[in-house]
């Protein structure tokens, strides 16, 4: 699929922070907030103007294909829809939004780590 413009020098610029700070987080509320930043520094660099996103525009799931939703906030918003359809902008955020989803999934296998940092267990030794 050719496209009319490409966005992807912005999302080089963009990745290595977000995945530092994908592979850090702790929980999913963390992981759904982290990517809802990088849509909207996406959107804003793409359109030039300031982005707000409600609750439900963005959300980061595992078991939809490309990990990510989008609500009608983002992809029924003509100021988006031209970029979304004329640009390799979908797929910029569906390939970040995996790396998101992914950490969804790892975080969902390993609940017992996050369990024993939030509450952490007595030193028996004492």
């Amino acid at each position: 699929m050719r496209y009319e413009s490409s966005f992807t020098k912005i999302e080089n610029e963009l990745a290595a922070s977000f995945r530092n700070r994908i592979k850090g987080a702790e929980g999913a509320a963390a992981v759904q907030q982290i990517y809802a930043e990088f849509v909207k520094e996406m959107l804003s660099r793409v359109t030039g103007a300031e982005v707000v996103l409600d609750e439900g525009d963005v959300r980061v799931d595992a078991e939809v294909d490309g990990g990510v939703v989008l609500g009608i906030g983002i992809s029924q918003n003509p100021d988006y829809g031209k970029f979304l359809e004329r640009s390799d902008l979908l797929d910029i955020l569906r390939r970040q939004g995996q790396h998101a989803a992914n950490k969804l999934t790892h975080l969902g296998k390993h609940s017992e780590r996050d369990e024993t940092k939030l509450f952490p267990r007595k030193n028996r030794r004492g």
